[in-house]
């Protein structure tokens, strides 16, 4: 049986923070490393729902990032919008948004175009990633 004494409070909890921190923001930077872009599309072609279509690359690299709506911890494209979900800690908040004017139209469809529902899909992919989060930094603390 473990013993505790209220002297390690301070050290458990400042463990049990880093821990929450890692699995936040390894989770978060999964889901959005779970985007996948189609480089097969053309403004034409059939869709490919849970992925952001490519035609000119515009709409892929308009994703935008933010942490709590700094400036100092932003940035453009998909490469940089992992690094700032990689730095969110539990309880902080993080913006991510396509802001290419069309993107709305293509996630949702318009015009009768389905739409390919790419945050959506990712989003109900949270519980896996989460889950496999936690194992990773399990495995990584031993």
């Amino acid at each position: 049986m473990t013993t505790f004494k209220l002297a390690d409070l301070p050290a458990w909890s400042r463990k049990i923070q880093k821990v929450t921190d890692a699995i936040v923001g390894q989770a978060a930077a999964d889901i959005l490393a779970s985007i996948k872009v189609d480089g097969g599309i053309v403004r034409t072609g059939a869709r490919v729902r849970g992925a952001v279509p490519r035609d000119l690359g515009f709409l892929a690299n308009s994703l935008q990032s933010s942490l709590y709506g700094s400036t100092s911890i932003s940035g453009t494209g998909p490469s940089e919008a992992i690094l700032v979900a990689g730095r969110m800690k539990a309880g902080e908040v993080a913006r991510f948004a396509w802001s290419a004017p069309y993107a709305a139209a293509v996630h949702y469809g318009a015009n009768g175009v389905t739409g390919t529902f790419w945050i959506d899909v990712a989003a109900g992919n949270w519980q896996r990633n989460v889950s496999s989060a936690v194992r990773r930094v399990r495995a990584e603390l031993g």
